[in-house]
């Protein structure tokens, strides 16, 4: 990603609902489960919109201070083991809590 884009990104969680939104356009839409039986954390996503919707997207996360991390797979890949493991599809980024 273009590091001009960087500060127009947000990532928005509002109860199990998750939105990525760049420039004001939405980048997608997912309920999201916290899996806590996961090390680390787990976080799997149902695709709300698009071209993915309805297909489940597994992914682990982990905070560090006031950032977190995500690697998710693409739909239907099986869930990374750790923050090392190169994806075929998927996506790794890291926030900042404001």
């Amino acid at each position: 990603m273009p590091d001009q884009w960087l500060s127009f990104g947000s990532r928005t969680i509002v109860g199990n609902e998750t939105k990525v939104v760049f420039g004001g356009q939405a980048m997608g839409a997912r309920e999201n489960a916290h899996r806590r039986d996961c090390h680390p954390d787990g976080l799997d996503y149902l695709n709300l919109d698009g071209k993915q919707a309805g297909t489940v997207s597994r992914g682990i996360m982990e905070w560090v201070g006031d950032e977190v991390r995500f690697l998710i797979a693409g739909p239907g890949q099986p869930r990374p083991s750790d923050f090392s493991v190169k994806l075929a599809t998927g996506t790794l980024s890291q926030w900042r809590r404001r």
